[in-house]
């Protein structure tokens, strides 16, 4: 007889059910089994609610269907209780944090530390990779699925929430990277989210001279002043662009993080980079975005970047341990797995009264 445990499955947009479902089958010899302690709602995971698949977006660039009964949830970390390998029995009764897919190792990509750009990922919480299931593995449940060299045992000083934000943090360093900052210039992050706060973060910890940062949000200016972020600017009260190069004496930032991903936040982006700079879209989706050609003159240039690499989530780890990163401010809220439409209603409020929302099973 299978094992039953509670989970929340995305049944189809806009339909999260709180239902029993059988524990996730081994598939794999590497795979071991996490009693789930803590598991972050990510932005993306808003975006697979409402019928969107990021991960496609991201990483494939085409638009792709999501399957039925995905258990959403990919930002998580617990404690080993089983292993499907004898070999892996050390891990038994250790807390991880989990690194959330696996790459296939053997394409092009991978070969040539590309990894994050692999198209045979199998990505826990997102449906990717798994073929055909009856409910498609995610954190969102009492037990999830990991893989033994993927999982990443913990200081005591580090709790199980603060490591389930070690994947937005890991993603925020490889978008930083993606910036080319060059040590003591100023960035500027278009949004301070959860994305847009790790990514400044990660930006000092590159050796940014000044992090400007923006939003509408007074929770989130709030939080990017409790990590660090040099200069926060509240874009409801006052002109993004004359504050920029006030702060810059003129010159703009050497980097533009646009987690916004609209037109006008595209060409403002552009309009504020030093010659040489780089513009990372954060948000990137279907539609056409028109912008003047001049503004990439001055070998300025727009990138984007997906997922990370698997180095960095070890490096985000590091840093998480050392102090270097500041998560604890971020968890505004906490709800159990039979409370997920009321986190999920949270987020989505035009209010904006959460920044992270941790599901505790």
């Amino acid at each position: 007889m299978s094992r039953k445990m509670k989970a929340v499955v995305l049944e189809k947009p806009f339909t999260l059910k709180v239902k029993e479902i059988p524990w996730f089958e081994f598939t794999s010899p590497d795979e071991v089994m996490l009693k789930v302690e803590a598991c972050g709602i990510c932005g993306s995971d808003l975006r697979y609610y409402q019928g969107e698949n990021p991960w496609a977006l991201h990483t494939l660039g085409i638009e792709k269907p999501n399957p039925p009964n995905i258990v959403l949830g990919h930002e998580y970390a617990g404690t080993v209780v089983e292993v499907n390998d004898p070999s892996n029995k050390e891990l038994i009764g250790k807390r991880v944090a989990v690194l959330c897919f696996k790459v296939c190792g053997k394409c092009d990509y991978c070969r040539t530390g590309r990894e994050n750009l692999c198209k045979n990922t199998i990505h826990m919480g997102h449906g990717q990779g798994w073929g055909k299931r009856e409910y498609y593995p995610g954190a969102y449940a009492q037990y999830c699925l990991a893989w033994a060299n993927l999982v990443y045992p913990l200081a005591e000083n580090i709790s199980s929430e603060e490591s389930a934000m070690l994947d937005i943090l890991a993603v925020g360093l490889h978008v930083a990277r993606r910036g080319n900052i060059r040590p003591g210039s100023a960035i500027l992050c278009l949004g301070c989210g959860p994305a847009g706060n790790a990514i400044m973060q990660s930006a000092k910890c590159l050796g940014a001279g000044k992090t400007i940062i923006t939003d509408i949000s007074p929770l989130a200016l709030k939080i990017a002043e409790e990590c660090g972020a040099d200069v926060v600017i509240d874009a409801s009260k006052e002109e993004i662009k004359e504050r920029v190069l006030k702060e810059t004496k003129g010159k703009g930032v050497s980097a533009v993080y646009d987690s916004i991903g609209t037109e006008q936040s595209l060409q403002l982006g552009l309009e504020l980079l030093e010659e040489g700079g780089t513009l990372v879209n954060m948000a990137v989706h279907s539609g056409d975005i028109k912008f003047p050609a001049l503004n990439l003159s001055g070998e300025r240039r727009i990138c984007t970047s997906s997922n990370f690499r698997i180095s960095e989530f070890q490096t985000a780890l590091d840093y998480l341990a050392s102090g270097r990163y500041k998560v604890k401010p971020w968890i505004t809220h906490r709800f159990s797995l039979d409370e997920v439409q009321k986190a999920f209603d949270l987020l989505l409020s035009e209010k904006k009264q959460a920044f992270k929302v941790v599901l505790i099973p």
